[in-house]
């Protein structure tokens, strides 16, 4: 029987991996470009014979592309966004499985998606009552408090040098903070960007991305516990009481006696809300009607970047990529 595949995380990401490939490989798009990327699931089912068929739309730098799955193959296609509709509300007459809104979630799941979606509403910030966090808590295991720790300390010292960069006082504040960096121990948990900054290769894009960055490290503050709240994304963080934090302490050990990990059923509910709000942000590119409220885009991904970074493997979080 066929089988609505609207929820199904992993399918989708494998389709819209896929497709992000096509348009690097056509010209269409750069790496840059994933920043701004959202995607429009349009139907996504799965045949009697087991074969994907889905038609979905991504938009980069304000252009929609069209990509269909037919029988289990995926191909970019020629069509207009009437086109599209009109082939959605076609295939959900003649489909009867994509009628089917039943979500594929537990009580808990159920739970942070009503609650979030509560608070977006309120904050008069578009969202879709459907729209299924994406983290099981039986799956997710949190880093350990060291090395979000490690993180945080690594990021801070870099955000500095790359403000200093901002100031045309790059080699004074690589001079200040690469022996910071040595200090605490932390050279070995650099990501990309930041090895860019100490080891000079970097561009000035990644000297802006490294100031953003003080949102993912705030975000990890709060899984820390040394943050009280950081739901509101529409103000930045507290640069005073972040340079505070860390210069306060000693040592990575010094960081860790002072922090308290939050539980994982809060950092999961804190991650969907930021979904939610991303999810908004990618909404409006495409949708004149939707709104996102107070909500700053930069601070909802970088804040997101932390968050996520504390759930994943994944050791470079400027290789995360953040479907919505």
């Amino acid at each position: 029987m066929e089988v609505n595949q609207a929820y199904n995380r992993e399918l989708k990401e494998s389709l819209v991996n896929a497709a992000i490939g096509v348009l690097m490989q056509n010209n269409l798009m750069t790496q840059e470009d994933l920043k701004g990327l959202s995607v429009s699931l349009g139907y996504l089912f799965t045949t009697e014979e087991n074969q994907v068929e889905g038609l979905f739309q991504i938009c980069v730098s304000g252009k929609n592309h069209y990509f269909a799955a037919q029988k289990g193959k995926l191909m970019m296609v020629n069509i207009n966004e009437e086109m599209y509709q009109q082939t959605i509300t076609y295939m959900e007459g003649y489909h009867p499985c994509l009628k089917s809104k039943e979500l594929p979630e537990t009580k808990l799941q159920k739970k942070r998606r009503e609650k979030n979606n509560k608070i977006v509403s309120k904050k008069k910030i578009s969202t879709a009552d459907m729209l299924m966090t994406r983290w099981d808590d039986e799956r997710i295991t949190l880093r350990d408090k060291e090395a979000i720790c490690k993180r945080a300390i690594a990021c801070f010292f870099v955000i500095q040098i790359a403000c200093d960069i901002g100031k045309n006082n790059y080699e004074e504040g690589l001079n200040y903070f690469k022996p910071m960096i040595e200090k605490f121990g932390v050279m070995d948990q650099l990501n990309s960007k930041e090895k860019r900054i100490i080891d000079g290769s970097y561009s000035m894009q990644d000297a802006i991305d490294m100031d953003w960055a003080y949102e993912a490290f705030w975000s990890l503050c709060w899984c820390l516990g040394l943050v009280k709240d950081i739901s509101d994304a529409s103000k930045v963080c507290d640069c005073q009481k972040a340079i505070f934090l860390i210069q306060s302490c000693e040592s990575v050990q010094d960081l860790v006696k002072r922090s308290k990990l939050r539980s994982k059923e809060d950092i999961l509910d804190m991650l969907d809300l930021y979904y939610r709000y991303n999810w908004a942000i990618n909404d409006a590119k495409v949708n004149a009607k939707a709104s996102i409220g107070n909500l700053d885009p930069s601070i909802v991904i970088e804040r997101r970047r932390g968050l996520e970074w504390v759930v994943t493997e994944e050791e470079d979080w400027y290789d995360m990529t953040f479907p919505a």
